[in-house]
């Protein structure tokens, strides 16, 4: 057995409340024992091939079998397992609802595989290097990345492992900023507060908005720095201007497709030399990142990547939105209200990661060298979609290509939807790992 005999009873009993009544206590425990000693079937696959097979409920079942992280697939329930934290990162987020809400993220590790979690409540007080158990977690996946995901059920607590303890993993001992450290821009990520960073202002726009029931204007914009761009939002006017430098102090970072560096009422601006920091022109065929980079900082406003186009996903080619919300429409959605249009869905690599990359009508067209009508049209001659697929697959799988766009990373992994492409010099993606991976150890 994979447990002892007071253990494997508390499974029976699991196994009961699953299936409720419907099977003697002797036959669950005769089935169980099958199928894990003779079969060698894993305890927690073994009881949900049981509560399946006599029609109970799999979600029921409270207790499983302590895993190996290498041993966690995607979409599984009521994980449990030890692991050793390697990094975590504060992290707001707006509900469905509408309301901001606090959680927590980054990876874990044991000697077997290292995975992304999200922690989903507020209070999560461990810190890098912890050795934590974890019962009652559950796995999404996204392009193929698992998360492992602790909601309200879920139980972390640290333990004391020295095998974990002293694995090496590489931990990131820093999660979050000094009070008034001195940052680049490419080191933001949502939640840090009291910020210093040198930066200049590349441009400014003012937008009306009510808070409160009370007209208010806010500033936007983009700021750089010689590590790269990002979004601000200033919440009071504090006269910045568009192309100067400054170094400002008691900023904070909030997140909107990547960071957004906030600047309130306690903000403080000082104007510094211009030439400590890359001229406007500088900046105008944008600043490259690799996806891990991206992925890291959780997106970028405006960023260039480079890489080749793995695969193009569903949903690619001729799809229709709904009129009003713009929401492309599923296969038996109602179509009365829906126009045409033309995206492309992809699976990107540059060596570092990969993302899933949206090219619009306009970059999709220019792709296929035919615009929407046409391509209305050809669809309409091949008697559906699928040779406008094959054009798209023989046009973009496997060539390099240079993306311009916004980045965002959510818990369905790291999205890119581009501005601009063209076609890039051909990459040697196992070769830019090597570099890449070789640079983090250094």
């Amino acid at each position: 057995m994979q447990t002892n005999e007071t253990d494997f009873e508390t499974h029976i009993d699991d196994i009961v409340k699953a299936i409720g009544d419907k099977l003697e206590r002797n036959v669950i425990v005769s089935e169980l024992k099958r199928y894990v000693d003779e079969y060698g079937i894993d305890l927690a696959t073994a009881k949900e091939s049981i509560v399946r097979k006599h029609y109970g409920n799999p979600g029921a079942l409270q207790l499983g079998t302590e895993k190996l992280l290498a041993q966690i697939g995607a979409g599984e329930n009521s994980i449990n397992f030890k692991a050793k934290l390697v990094s975590v990162y504060r992290k707001e987020i707006t509900t469905k609802e509408g309301t901001q809400k606090v959680i927590f993220e980054g990876e874990i590790g044991d000697a077997t595989s290292r995975l992304r979690y999200t922690y989903w409540n507020e209070g999560f007080d461990l810190q890098p290097g912890d050795v934590i158990e974890v019962s009652n977690a559950y796995t999404k996946s996204w392009n193929d990345v698992i998360t492992v995901n602790m909601g309200d059920r879920c139980v972390v607590k640290p333990i004391q492992d020295e095998e974990l303890a002293n694995l090496d993993i590489g931990v990131v001992k820093r999660t979050m900023n000094l009070p008034g450290e001195e940052l680049e821009l490419v080191n933001l990520k949502p939640g840090m507060s009291n910020v210093s960073v040198k930066l200049r202002i590349l441009d400014v726009e003012t937008r009306k908005i009510t808070v409160k029931g009370e007209p208010k204007t806010i500033f936007g914009g983009n700021v750089g720095d010689k590590s790269g761009t990002c979004r601000f939002t200033s919440w009071k006017d504090h006269d910045i201007v568009a192309g100067k430098a400054y170094k400002v102090e008691n900023a904070y970072v909030k997140e909107f497709n990547g960071p957004d560096l906030q600047f309130g009422e306690y903000t403080k601006f000082k104007e510094i030399d211009s030439k400590e920091l890359p001229s406007l022109e500088d900046y105008e065929d944008g600043v490259q990142y690799t996806l891990a980079q991206l992925d890291e900082r959780s997106g970028a406003s405006d960023a260039v990547v480079e890489g080749h186009v793995l695969t193009v996903r569903e949903g690619s080619g001729l799809i229709f939105r709904d009129k009003d919300t713009n929401r492309p429409l599923r296969n038996g959605d109602d179509r009365k209200n829906a126009v045409p249009d033309l995206r492309i869905r992809l699976i990107f690599d540059d060596g570092s990661g990969s993302c899933t990359a949206y090219l619009n009508r306009e970059i999709t067209e220019k792709v296929l060298g035919r615009d929407l009508d046409s391509c209305l049209e050809f669809v309409k001659e091949n008697f559906g979609s699928e040779a406008l697929m094959e054009e798209i697959e023989d046009a973009l799988v496997l060539k390099p290509l240079r993306l311009r766009g916004f980045a965002r990373s959510d818990e369905y992994g790291l999205s890119f939807f581009a501005r601009s492409c063209d076609p890039a010099a051909e990459i040697d993606v196992p070769n830019v790992a090597r570099q890449f991976l070789a640079a983090l150890e250094g």
